[in-house]
């Protein structure tokens, strides 16, 4: 489900909803991948490329704009 911008008015901002990101996790294999409202193409977070025993919170910026992938 995706909530396009324009569909719910939030009256006490005047602003609407909209769905911030969308994600799926693939749990064989530890990869998390995710769109968000900005950028539709799938950007994806190999959990296993992390030291999993480290204590340490790991955190990625969400890529928000646009891109192209070009293939020739």
């Amino acid at each position: 489900m995706a909530q396009q911008r324009g569909c719910v008015l939030v009256e006490d901002d005047s602003k609407y909803e909209i769905t911030i990101y969308s994600s799926c996790c693939n749990t064989d294999r530890g990869i998390y991948y995710y769109r968000t409202y900005e950028n539709s193409q799938l950007s994806a977070v190999d959990i296993h490329r992390e030291d999993l025993d480290s204590d340490a919170l790991v955190t990625f910026p969400l890529i928000t704009g646009q891109q192209i992938h070009r293939q020739n």
